[in-house]
């Protein structure tokens, strides 16, 4: 009978939390909410309003730059572009343009 006991609670019980895993105790502030401190300030607690949003990025550093399709082979470069012209009668012309650009 007693080992069935013995046994049970240990079914129960189960194996203990590794202390990486249990979890943290909040950390008490010096002077509890609501008192007055050593200067006879009244301690307030409350979390910041903008405590859960993210910062707003830099538009400059994240803007979105173009797209260049252009790569070295030796001293050439050589790169694909995309244009958009006007022909004399009006009428839009687009261009798909390779350029090859070699140094002097």
């Amino acid at each position: 009978m007693r080992l069935a006991i013995v046994m049970a609670v240990q079914a129960m019980a189960g194996p203990p939390v590794p202390a990486d895993l249990r979890p943290a105790k909040p950390a008490l502030p010096a002077v509890p909410c609501g008192e007055t401190d050593a200067r006879g300030d009244i301690v307030v607690c409350a979390r910041a309003r903008n405590a859960d949003r993210l910062p707003r990025l830099d538009a400059d550093r994240y803007a979105q730059q173009p797209i260049r399709a252009a790569t070295g082979i030796g001293k050439v470069r050589v790169s694909a572009e995309a244009e958009q012209g006007t022909l004399p009668n009006g009428q839009s012309s687009p261009r798909a343009m390779l350029r090859l650009k070699l140094p002097f």
